[in-house]
């Protein structure tokens, strides 16, 4: 897009700004949306069934509700966070982890007899991961002969996923809004720019060039511009969210996942370049078709 002097030499930094917005909102939604999904993901992975079970069980009892348990479809087998999909934890061992985390000795106001319950801990396959299915997990598992209760944090997790959908929701809104207009604004000094070229463009037409052989200057000078537009905008994106992570540590684990980078910059560019490419051709294809005599 760079054949006519008489254009202003501005036009090519409004043309990068507006890239670099774009690039920015591009950016910005990838990480948010990357970064909800995998805080999403963790708290469903924290959607388990505690199975609490009688203290008269002996051993042998605890090992064959072990097998019942895990022989339930709805139980996952592959997952990594526990033994197999089912995990047992001792009365001993809940008792020791609420002494570290209280500094409360429950001996001091209960006596020698330890007032918690043998549990497993299951972990539930993703297609069941939700109330109703809970619901009908927990009535079945409450008829397996010495189980005393079946507790799950279905409430609170499934307003919290619901919450995190909707507000995902909301920034796609948002963002579609936002890059509709400066797609308008990338589009609008695009033309511009070839506007200014549109006597060179017909009379290499009329000299026998083909449309390809004229559209590959620009086209070159669109990449150009889009990869440079989208690196920015990348860059100010990350620096922002450098800045939140020294200030917010907890959202680096959260929303900015650093390993995610590579394909939200992909994501950006490739953001970046269509919008440049699209805005090109459509202005060039109407220099390519109009008659000489109505190109003023």
């Amino acid at each position: 897009m760079k054949h006519s002097k008489s254009k202003p030499s501005s036009l090519s930094f409004l043309l990068i700004l507006s890239i670099s917005v774009l690039g920015f909102f591009v950016c910005l939604f990838s990480q948010f949306v990357i970064g909800l999904k995998h805080f999403s993901l963790d708290v469903k992975s924290q959607m388990k069934i505690y199975v609490y079970m009688e203290d008269s069980l002996n051993t042998d009892d605890l090992l064959a509700t072990k097998s019942i348990l895990k022989s339930k479809k709805f139980v996952d087998l592959n997952s990594n966070n526990l033994q197999l999909g089912v995990e047992f934890v001792s009365k001993n061992k809940i008792a020791e982890d609420f002494l570290k985390s209280s500094h409360e000795n429950y001996q001091e106001l209960l006596g020698d007899e330890n007032p918690f319950k043998n549990m497993f801990i299951l972990n539930i396959a993703d297609s069941y991961k939700n109330t109703q299915s809970f619901n009908k997990i927990s009535k079945d598992l409450s008829k397996i002969n010495g189980v005393y209760e079946v507790t799950y944090p279905n409430q609170q997790l499934n307003f919290l996923i619901s919450k995190i959908e909707s507000f995902t929701f909301i920034i796609l809104i948002i963002s579609m809004i936002m890059l509709v207009f400066i797609y308008f604004q990338i589009s609008n000094y695009i033309r511009i720019a070839i506007y200014s070229n549109r006597t060179l463009i017909k009379t290499m037409q009329l000299l026998g060039s083909t449309n390809a052989f004229i559209q590959k200057p620009y086209l070159i000078k669109s990449i150009q511009l889009g990869l440079i537009g989208s690196t920015i905008g990348f860059i100010i994106t990350n620096a922002l969210f450098y800045l939140l992570q020294i200030n917010f540590p907890s959202l680096s684990v959260d929303l900015f996942n650093l390993e995610n980078q590579i394909l939200i910059w992909g994501i950006t560019a490739s953001s970046c370049l269509f919008f440049c490419l699209i805005s090109t051709l459509i202005s060039l294809s109407k220099y390519f078709n109009i008659q000489q005599s109505n190109i003023h």
